[in-house]
């Protein structure tokens, strides 16, 4: 029994009848203190009255404000709340006008400048203007709620896709680099074998995950530089990588720094020229700054002055997934400007929301 009434519905209730009784109190202790009216058959009209003004509330909130407020009929609906107005008045209006009689009203001993008709219509208006803004901002509140609701359901569309397709793509391109491995067999082969089934380990076991620890990521990320070191020439294609700062304590988004380092290697490459590549990461409290530089040579499509290069499919899912998990905490620059093609990411750690699902 005690947790049906906790729910938020019965709350609701028992909010609002608190609210009716509150303004029933203070009215019925303005009367006998301000206007000297004394208890009895008065108060019970003063009750009534109340009973009235929620009703003209309720009215407002549950059907005038959806029907037609909502639905963009001004007119029907300002001209309801005249008319309601004027019918709570309308005694007072008729006896000041002389068109009916009533009983004069009770001797006043303190009314301030305003009439009876006056506070009246003031307490019509409050009683409209409270209704109105719950009832806005209510439904205001509520699309918000759906409208985070609906971003969420697209964050757990979106991003199994763009998983499934950045996974396929890094896998196949490591299989090429293993293949040319045993192709001309080197005796690096095994030790390739060997560190691409740790990658495929890591994207089996964890790059599910919707956060994995930074330093299996970098890790990761190691293993596939390892990787490519054994198949290139460290003359022809020396490769730095440099961590500054500490990576322990950080989540990140799994296999979200490997598509720039695979790019690099993809398309910053020449075998009749030198090929540095370089990959640095800098870690903060709160942020990281990952940074990669490779060369680029003639034979790559040309890119117009201005334009930031999109790169491939890892680049381009690169870009929605970030858009999608770190919206507004983080930037990524693409500047290409001879000789060297330059990525550059920088992502807030601690105001990275995870999506639901």
């Amino acid at each position: 029994m005690l947790a049906r009434f906790l729910q938020p519905r019965a709350l609701r209730i028992l909010a609002h009848v608190a609210a009716w009784l509150a303004v029933a109190v203070l009215l019925l202790a303005f009367a006998q203190l301000v206007v000297g009216i004394g208890l009895g058959l008065r108060s019970l009209r003063i009750v009534l009255f109340v009973g009235l003004l929620a009703g003209f509330f309720y009215l407002n909130y549950w059907v005038l404000i959806p029907r037609l407020l909502a639905r963009r009929r001004f007119a029907g609906y300002f001209a309801l709340v005249v008319f309601i107005g004027l019918s709570f008045a309308g005694p007072m209006i008729l006896r000041h006008f002389g068109l009916i009689s009533l009983p004069p009203p009770p001797a006043v001993k303190r009314w301030g400048t305003l009439s009876p008709l006056q506070m009246l219509f003031v307490l019509l208006a409050l009683v409209w203007v409270v209704s109105s803004a719950l009832r806005i901002i209510g439904e205001w509140l509520d699309s918000e709620d759906l409208r985070k609701q609906l971003h969420s359901s697209q964050l757990a569309a979106e991003l199994p896709f763009l998983k499934s397709q950045v996974n396929p793509h890094f896998l196949f391109n490591t299989l090429n680099n293993v293949y040319s491995l045993a192709e001309l067999k080197s005796d690096d082969a095994p030790a390739a074998i060997l560190k691409l089934s740790h990658l495929m380990r890591y994207m089996l076991y964890e790059a599910h995950a919707p956060r994995v620890p930074l330093t299996h990521e970098l890790a990761h990320l190691r293993t596939y530089v390892d990787l490519q070191r054994l198949r290139l020439d460290a003359e022809q294609v020396p490769i730095e990588l440099e961590v500054v700062g500490d990576p322990h304590g950080h989540l990140i988004e799994p296999m979200l720094l490997i598509p720039f380092v695979e790019n690099a290697f993809k398309h910053g490459i020449s075998f009749q020229q030198p090929s540095p590549i370089g990959l640095h990461l800098r870690v903060t409290d709160d942020s990281l700054t990952f940074t990669v530089r490779n060369r680029v040579f003639a034979s790559a499509p040309a890119v117009a002055a201005g334009a930031v290069p999109m790169g491939g499919v890892g680049l381009r899912n690169v870009r929605e997934r970030l858009r999608l998990l770190y919206p507004g905490q983080h930037t990524l620059t693409l500047d290409r400007t001879a000789p060297d093609f330059i990525a550059t990411l920088t992502l807030t750690f601690a105001h990275a929301p995870v999506p639901a699902g």
